[in-house]
């Protein structure tokens, strides 16, 4: 995975994610749509084999990286709770 701040604001960034797809950004996007500061997630991908997907998020005023800093914390946290409670459902 490679980013790329193509273009920050006091409120707004686009980030291009090299070398994801759906399945990071979607879930990324979800969690920072849960967060107060948070107006518009969203992120695109003109073409899913010969482009990269950017992400684009505005708050309130929040600084876009600490708020999306923060729900990458936040994704990571919901992907240990999952792996923790597959391995005890596996295990018994």
């Amino acid at each position: 995975m490679e980013l790329t701040i193509i273009n920050k604001t006091e409120n707004e960034i686009n980030i291009k994610v090299a070398g994801e797809t759906h399945t990071l950004l979607n879930a990324l996007k979800s969690v920072l749509l849960n967060n107060e500061h948070v107006e518009i997630a969203t992120y695109d991908i003109k073409h899913p084999t010969i482009s990269e997907p950017v992400l684009f998020v505005r708050t309130d005023g929040a600084d876009p990286i600490e708020v999306i800093k923060k729900a990458s914390g936040e994704l990571v946290k919901q992907c240990d709770e999952f792996i923790n409670l597959f391995k005890k459902k596996a295990m018994g």
